[in-house]
């Protein structure tokens, strides 16, 4: 152990800090690889009279910077010989979509060099969620967690420091410690958006809210502002949670849909009805994709600024900005609303 640790008391130097110094040191010289077995905390702690806190909390930054891992029953080992990384990032998403993807690049885009990055999944299910989490809670320096909405989030995100917590895409009702991030504001989103275009909203007999999505888990608030809107404008309006497919489209209606087979089918169905989409039959799609760009001649599209958003919280992580930031969303007009 003598050759892997020194620790002299007269520096003035934290002990805790030695410590790391240490291995880091003999990951230099090649001493450590990875894979290599540290002497355990109350080893260390025993040789050198140290209290254990002492040496807990210089292996806690090592996992932070994950230099170390910890394997339960095991120890702890080297994880990594990649000293130069000032910051280790846990990236947790719950799905991979077209959206996430552009998201997920701004961040490694906008970090560059400067970090690390591992990205996990968690499907909206809260048992891999908590796991997650509880299994790499200590090895990164911030946490990136896009959360959905569930009575225990708050036990469920307990073991994450709340300084290196940064939400992301939306903040949870029921998390009631602090947070920093940046999200969407759903509801004031859809509701401002189709205020934006009230006047085409007007010209439809009834709109249709198709609430699904295949992929990923669309938030209540979304349903909550195209309620509000309809109601207060006094327009007739669907909320369904069902495929629109083998719906008949008529002729009048609008929809607006989050789920792209859903879009795909209003297309198909208008044109085969020869009826016009932006006239007889109105479509707004949520969140942009390159995809809608081009489908049916350009899909009007309700959208946050998904790039923007990966970038504003990887800028906040290298600044170290504590804040809640709320990311626009606009109405992209393509003409077919």
């Amino acid at each position: 152990m003598h050759n892997l640790i020194r620790i002299n008391k007269s520096l003035t130097t934290p002990i805790y800090q030695q410590i790391v110094l240490g291995v880091i040191s003999r990951i230099r010289d090649g001493t450590l690889r990875i894979g290599d077995q540290l002497p355990s905390i109350n080893q260390i702690a025993g040789e050198f009279g140290l209290a254990r806190e002492t040496v807990v909390k210089a292996f806690r930054q090592l996992q932070e910077k994950a230099i170390i891992r910890a394997i339960h029953g095991k120890g702890f080992f080297i994880n990594s010989q990649n000293l130069d990384l000032a910051h280790r990032i846990f990236l947790f998403f719950d799905t991979l979509s077209a959206y996430k993807e552009v998201m997920y690049q701004a961040i490694k885009d906008t970090f560059g060099d400067k970090a690390f990055i591992d990205i996990y999944f968690h499907h909206f299910n809260p048992t891999v969620f908590e796991d997650t989490i509880r299994e790499h809670a200590g090895d990164y320096t911030s946490y990136i967690v896009l959360p959905f909405d569930h009575p225990l989030i708050n036990e469920m995100m307990s073991p994450i420091p709340k300084e290196k917590l940064y939400l992301l895409d939306r903040f949870p009702k029921y998390y009631k410690s602090e947070y920093k991030g940046v999200c969407q504001d759903f509801k004031r989103d859809v509701y401002e958006s189709l205020i934006s275009v009230k006047h085409r909203a007007l010209k439809y007999n009834k709109i249709i809210l198709a609430f699904r999505d295949a992929v990923t888990d669309p938030p209540h608030e979304l349903a909550e502002g195209f309620q509000e809107f309809c109601e207060e404008f006094q327009i007739q309006y669907e909320i369904t949670r069902a495929a629109l497919s083998g719906r008949k489209i008529k002729k009048g209606e609008a929809f607006l849909v989050i789920d792209d087979e859903d879009l795909v089918y209003v297309v198909e169905n208008a044109k085969n009805l020869n009826l016009g989409i932006g006239e007889n039959v109105g479509i707004i799609s949520y969140n942009e994709t390159s995809l809608k760009k081009v489908v049916g001649g350009g899909i009007s599209v309700i959208s946050t600024d998904f790039g923007g958003m990966g970038r504003k919280v990887a800028g906040m992580i290298l600044a170290n900005e504590k804040q809640c930031i709320y990311n626009p969303c606009k109405f992209i007009d393509r003409g077919s609303f």
